[in-house]
């Protein structure tokens, strides 16, 4: 062979090996920057998160009833009281009026009885002696009749006076501690038993609820006993359980009849140890543990999207035959599925692209997808950026995997 030719064919060589490096790196620069995990084992648990205001368990209204001025304030906020103890006193002059003349009445009541039982005696011994008529005797009867009953109508006015009186000195219905007092000395409490006037609110703080709003879509999810996770507001980087201990079976609705109408449910779940610095009205943020699945599958959220399906079966070559556009059609009108990409190398293992591949999910997290079938402990798949997984990404593109950009507040 002449040193032209061999010249020639190592010059066709080099070539080649350009033009087959140039096209790799084509592809290569062509490959879109993805972030990617591997899919691990672990626990996920499902939390409905909700908002409301702490209060006591039990709370009572101390209010008036019976209509007096305010005379006597015998504690004050955030005293402890017991159960009888004298809280407040009313104005008692008109109803120490109405004892005194309750008695009175009773008392000719009782003179008015007697007169009527000695009358209806001594005639009926005149009767037996048929000195008197049966009518003259019934007459008496009659009125002794009138005058024991005219008696009981002045024990019953006397009762009602006197608890009519007591009532102006108010007792502690329980023992706690008075939260909150509504009257001052001097002012009027209107006493009724269509409206409550409250003069002071006596609750036990030693057991604590957060009462929360939880949207309907929800609350199908909670159930009694469902523990939860609590966070008040004035007391910071402290954690709290509580317990799922009542929910509300009527909605509460805002907004009615307008776009931004809310259905909510009311939920009362009781804090299992309350601080004392804790005080009723405390704004609370909770979190309820409705689910736990343990030792399960589970990939980040924004790994899942939704696409269409891809066909179970390769579709033949279409310079070979026609693909029926029936199925074309059937194939377009499927409902999206929920998928994930997974990173897989090419077949000459020079770099990575990736595949759609179809998932059923379970329970959602705090920030992932517990994962039932559609893949398996250890595949690598595509986290981020979302804008490629939700609409960026296809089956069989090139990818680069990077490391998630991450900003200081210095700007480096």
């Amino acid at each position: 062979m002449s040193k032209k030719k061999i010249i020639i064919i190592v010059v066709v060589v080099i070539l080649v090996g350009i033009m087959a490096y140039a096209a790799v790196n084509k592809d290569k620069g062509n490959a879109k920057e993805v972030q990617a995990e591997t899919v691990e084992r672990g626990t996920v648990v499902h939390k409905v998160a909700a908002s409301g205001k702490i209060q006591p368990v039990v709370e009572v209204n101390v209010s008036a009833d019976v209509a007096g001025r305010v005379i006597r304030m015998a504690v004050e906020e955030g005293d402890w009281v017991e159960d009888g103890q004298f809280l407040a006193q009313l104005d008692a002059t008109r109803y120490t009026a109405d004892v005194e003349r309750a008695q009175q009445v009773l008392a000719s009541a009782e003179a008015s009885l007697s007169l009527a039982e000695l009358e209806k005696n001594q005639q009926y011994k005149l009767f037996e002696k048929k000195l008197v008529s049966e009518l003259v005797y019934q007459s008496a009867m009659v009125r002794y009749q009138q005058a024991l009953s005219s008696k009981k109508q002045a024990l019953a006015a006397l009762t009602q006076s006197r608890d009519n009186y007591n009532k102006t000195m108010m007792l502690a219905p329980m023992s706690g501690t008075v939260t909150q007092i509504n009257k001052e000395v001097g002012e009027m409490a209107l006493g009724s038993a269509f409206s409550q006037d409250v003069i002071m609110v006596v609750a036990d703080l030693n057991e604590m609820e957060v009462l929360v709003d939880v949207n309907e879509n929800d609350v199908v999810d909670v159930a009694l006993g469902d523990t939860t996770e609590i966070e008040i507001d004035a007391i910071q980087d402290t954690m709290f359980i509580g317990v799922v201990t009542e929910i509300a079976h009527s909605a509460q609705n805002t907004n009615m009849g307008s776009l931004d109408q809310v259905t909510n449910f009311k939920v009362k779940i009781r804090l299992l140890d309350p601080p004392q610095e804790i005080r009723p009205g405390m704004s609370a943020a909770v979190d309820i543990r409705t689910d736990v699945q343990r030792d399960v599958l589970f990939v980040p959220i924004q790994s899942v999207t939704m696409r269409k399906p891809k066909l179970l079966e390769e579709k033949p070559d279409p310079e070979a035959s026609r693909v029926d556009s029936a199925e074309m059609k059937e194939e377009k009108d499927l409902d999206p599925v929920e998928v994930v990409f997974v990173l897989v190398d090419n077949e000459n293992g020079d770099h990575k692209e990736v595949i759609q591949r179809e998932v059923k999910t379970g329970i959602i997290g705090d920030r992932e997808f517990e994962i039932k079938s559609g893949l398996e402990l250890g595949d690598e798949i595509v986290t981020g950026p979302y804008q490629e997984i939700s609409r960026g990404l296809h089956d069989g593109d090139i990818v680069k995997v990077t490391k998630r950009k991450k900003f200081s507040a210095n700007g480096g």
